[in-house]
């Protein structure tokens, strides 16, 4: 046996027992930064430090926004300290505005233990007092929460978070409210704008963050450097990457180095399907093209194809598998 295919064979000898199904890739278990999140992680860092009373952040759906703001819920704490409260409120789609049902969903948000008792006046006051609570709790004597889907609240429910933020603001305790949503959450602002009213524009939407997808080879770049460097079982010295592909993995092999023929090959099924304009990959379907190729093609894989590294055809085929075209048409057409 050659000292190569030793080497090889010692490479991959330690490689962790996963029972089928249950890594971290497969159950989308995992968050990774991506120069689109660190760029978002700086303005809204810069949110808390000039204890801004909120911001939004909007773009388009598949993008990634809410797998960002859960990466950002985890990294906030390292650069502001572990007692700054920070939470994050999915909305739900109301035809019409109700105060009692508002504050409720606020309160099973930060996960207050009595989420549904009482009326609106006393959810509003357990609300406000849980708030306050947690901080006064904190050096910062402020809360940060966000509030995903953002694009379905009306001008109700910010009324009745000014309420909220001037209760908090009484006593000296800052309340920072980062709206999430679709683009539909800046058109809102801008009608705000347009009407004029200030009181909602000037508490929660003055920040403005447009969010974009994966746009250029550095951005496609970093995205694949976190499966080459995120481990699973944690401190296992196995990264996705090498799990998946040991031997590949062994002989130097790294997703990040594959970038350009990725990039490449979302060119191609754009041109393929006539699909026109700059290039912007959803994080949706950039994450669904390479769990494809690492359970297809890797060690886990069940075709005749596994153990084989990415190539441009190989990434040509797991795009089309991951059904971004089919997206791209049926929601921009094709030229």
């Amino acid at each position: 046996m050659e000292s190569s295919d030793i080497n090889l064979q010692l490479a991959i000898r330690d490689r962790p027992v996963v029972p089928t199904g249950t890594h971290h890739l497969e159950l989308d278990k995992y968050l990774f930064p991506t120069n689109e999140i660190m760029r978002l992680s700086k303005a809204v860092g810069e949110w808390i430090e000039d204890r801004a009373p909120g911001g939004i952040i909007h773009g388009d759906q598949r993008l990634g926004k809410t797998h960002a703001v859960s990466f950002l819920c985890e990294m906030l704490p390292v650069k502001f300290g572990d007692d700054l409260p920070i939470f994050f409120v999915p909305s739900r789609h109301k035809k019409n505005a109700n105060e009692e049902a508002f504050y409720e969903m606020l309160l099973v948000g930060v996960k207050h233990a009595l989420p549904s008792a009482g009326k609106k006046n006393q959810k509003f006051e357990r609300l406000a007092r849980f708030l306050l609570e947690k901080g006064e709790n904190s050096k910062r004597k402020m809360i940060v929460l966000f509030i995903d889907e953002a694009q379905f609240l009306i001008e109700s429910h910010y009324n009745w978070l000014i309420d909220l933020y001037n209760w908090l603001q009484q006593y000296q305790v800052r309340l920072t409210v980062i709206l999430v949503g679709q683009p539909e959450l800046k058109h809102q602002k801008d009608l705000y704008v347009i009407e004029k009213k200030r009181q909602v524009v000037g508490r929660f939407m003055v920040n403005d963050f447009e969010f974009k997808g994966a746009r250029s080879i550095s951005d496609i770049k970093t995205c694949l450097k976190g499966y080459d460097t995120i481990e699973y079982p944690e401190d296992s010295g196995w990264s996705y990457t090498r799990y998946y592909f040991p031997e590949s993995y062994a002989s130097g092999n790294r997703l990040e180095n594959c970038a350009e023929e990725l990039y490449e090959a979302f060119i191609s099924v754009c041109k393929e399907n006539n699909i026109g304009g700059k290039l912007e990959i959803p994080m949706q379907y950039l994450t669904i093209t390479v769990k494809y190729a690492l359970l297809k093609y890797g060690a886990e894989g069940k075709s005749k194809d596994k153990k084989t590294w990415p190539n441009k055809e190989i990434w040509i085929n797991c795009v089309k598998r991951s059904r971004f075209a089919d997206s791209e048409v049926s929601l921009f057409g094709s030229n």
